[in-house]
């Protein structure tokens, strides 16, 4: 009877509780203090090793419809070393999206198209990852990396510029 008591106090004790949830994700997008439409770094801030190949997605927060795109990437090319790109879900519709990447020492230039077909010309618009960068470490220390302003753009597929409001930055620290 004494332990058929504490399952029934314990089982009432915990189900009565209300769950508790920590909101202040700091890489959550609404988290982040960016001014929407905007283009940002995904995770911002990147700890990682000597000679290791780490990831960065180029994010999209609440960005409208969009048929192409001209990302300037900067990053300190003393530190890392471009690997490769993909393009992820922002211009993923039937067809995969076609990407064009120019490298020059620090410099990104990519270009991410997408594909229409019978159903669409341009993607729905919204936070997505546009693509994910990968670099290897190659000296220790910290690499910037910022979005340049003044060539970064998106397009519809009128040709008619994407609203971007802010861009976000992002870090990778090297040990």
């Amino acid at each position: 009877m004494f332990k058929r008591f504490i399952f029934l106090f314990c089982f009432w004790s915990f189900s009565c509780q209300e769950a508790e949830y920590n909101l202040d994700n700091p890489f959550d997008p609404a988290n982040m203090d960016l001014v929407p439409p905007a283009l940002f770094f995904h995770p911002p801030k990147i700890n990682t090793s000597l000679g290791q190949v780490v990831s960065v997605e180029l994010y999209g927060l609440e960005l409208d419809s969009a048929a192409a795109a001209h990302l300037k990437v900067k990053y300190d090319w003393g530190r890392l070393k471009y690997e490769y790109i993909t393009p992820n879900e922002f211009f993923t519709g039937i067809n995969n999206p076609v990407e064009i990447i120019i490298q020059e020492e620090g410099l990104l230039d990519i270009y991410i198209y997408y594909l229409p077909d019978m159903q669409s010309s341009q993607n729905e618009g919204g936070t997505w990852s546009l693509a994910s960068i990968y670099f290897t470490a190659i000296a220790i220390g910290e690499s910037d990396l910022e979005y340049d302003p003044v060539i970064t753009i998106l397009r519809d597929s009128n040709n008619d510029p994407v609203l971007i409001n802010e861009f976000g930055m992002g870090k990778i620290n090297i040990d």
